[in-house]
């Protein structure tokens, strides 16, 4: 038995506190073009699953806190369903789609985790997948991919799958209680109290306060923008010239727009980061953080020293970024209800940048088609950034741009308001790359420089 890790006590919780909610399901649709050895493919599953004990978890409700344990060996959860031919095919695949995430998953039996293959016509295939967060994220699930069709290559062509060595989830949970982290996350919080004494916590835009307290649903929704090959070429060349990130210079953008909107140029954003420690880079398993950047921004300075200030929080932050963020909420006196609200931040703006395993599957084509809404939000507003227009398993092609991809709480926003939102901060980022030395109030408000 081991103890859930504190990432996964907030997933655990905030399943006792919505049952049967699939907030906390991911699920991503895979297209297969090509030939398919669909014995491959299934037995491809359970080779992934046997490599990986974080995929084979099962959680229980053990005194005096929730346990885990790994079960030592389980079968893939899959089914194969054919809807070729049928003249309501793509209409029926919605309506798989969506019984498929929103099937709630018994914490108790792993895996945590299933499959289901659509065939929709000649060497045309649909891999429905979705797993717990529980047991995954971001980069977990790239690594899924590169494990599942590089052992499908080697079983399709009669080869032993080459993979690279990959630690069990299992030493990273014994890790975090090593005698030793007690000062290293004393250190942490004494950092994370000097970053926020005296912020303003928990700001929410004008009109979106709420008097009633914590959301007591999760219903939400999601805009999706291309942001096109010359804007990120643009935006790329930018932070290369002048010693940034893509992401920490859109971060500074972001909180541009949120300082246009409210007014307050101290605020709080919260980022996921991937919290990864050394040696786990090809471990399966739930190790996404979530942590607090106070962002202070002034309007009269260039952009691109604004830019700096938000690099330099970022290099300030990152090495602390294992601390939980319940931690830092209870080392500031910070009250929470029961744990489902977030009194930190409820605005986030994070990059997904674990791209696809660069995987050459023969005579099959597979990319994942645009990100699944699950009609639910864990925050007022969740910015997300995918460093890849197109996904796909495979040898990187030409990059086509950036996705964004907003998710927001339908009882605040409409939808046609984030739209606008997205449509001012792409504005944002394209008066930037135009004149990075303008005072970044006085960048365009909208539509470009």
């Amino acid at each position: 038995m081991l103890p859930l890790t504190p990432s996964q006590q907030i997933v655990w919780l905030h399943e006792e506190l919505f049952p049967g909610s699939p907030a906390y399901n991911f699920t991503a649709v895979l297209d297969l073009t090509g030939p398919l050895d669909v014995d491959a493919l299934r037995r491809s599953m359970a080779a992934v699953l046997d490599r990986h004990a974080g995929l084979r978890l099962e959680v229980l409700d053990a005194e005096p806190a929730p346990a885990q344990r790994v079960r030592p060996r389980c079968e893939p959860r899959f089914r194969a369903v054919s809807l070729a031919g049928r003249p309501d095919a793509e209409r029926r695949f919605q309506d798989l789609l969506r019984e498929h995430h929103d099937a709630p998953f018994t914490r108790t039996e792993a895996p945590l985790l299933r499959w289901t293959l659509v065939e929709l016509g000649t060497d045309r295939h649909r891999l429905l997948h979705t797993e717990h967060h529980l047991v995954h994220d971001g980069r977990s699930f790239a690594v899924m991919l590169r494990d599942l069709f590089g052992t499908y290559t080697g079983l399709a062509g009669g080869l032993a799958p080459a993979l690279p060595h990959a630690r069990s989830y299992e030493d990273y949970v014994r890790l975090l209680g090593e005698p030793g982290r007690s000062e290293h996350l004393r250190r942490a919080i004494a950092h994370w109290r000097r970053e926020l004494t005296g912020a303003s916590l928990g700001a929410a835009l004008p009109g979106l306060e709420r008097a009633g307290g914590p959301r007591l649903e999760l219903d939400g929704g999601q805009v999706r923008h291309l942001v096109d090959a010359e804007l990120t070429a643009g935006l790329s060349a930018a932070a290369r010239r002048h010693g940034h990130t893509v992401f920490s210079t859109l971060l500074c953008l972001f909180a541009e727009l949120v300082r246009r909107l409210t007014g307050q140029g101290d605020l709080v954003v919260g980022t996921a980061v991937g919290n990864r420690p050394p040696g786990f880079e090809n471990t399966v398993g739930m190790f996404v953080n979530t942590i607090p950047l106070r962002l202070r921004l002034d309007e009269t300075a260039p952009a691109v020293e604004a830019v700096d200030e938000v690099t330099d929080v970022l290099l300030r932050c990152l090495p602390y970024q294992d601390t939980p963020v319940q931690d830092i909420t209870r080392a500031l006196g910070l009250h929470t209800a029961g744990g489902v609200d977030n009194p930190l931040f409820q605005l986030m703006f994070s990059a997904n940048d674990a791209r696809m395993p660069d995987i050459d599957v023969p005579g099959l084509d597979v990319s994942l088609v645009a990100p699944f809404n699950s009609g639910t939000s864990r925050f007022d507003l969740d910015a997300v950034l995918l460093p890849e227009a197109e996904r796909r398993v495979g040898p990187r092609r030409e990059e086509a741009g950036m996705t964004l991809i907003w998710d927001y709480a339908a009882d605040l926003f409409e939808h046609a308001e984030v739209g606008e939102l997205c449509a001012h901060f792409l504005g944002l980022v394209a008066a930037y790359v135009a004149a990075p030395s303008r005072p970044l109030g006085d960048l365009a408000r909208g539509g470009g420089s």
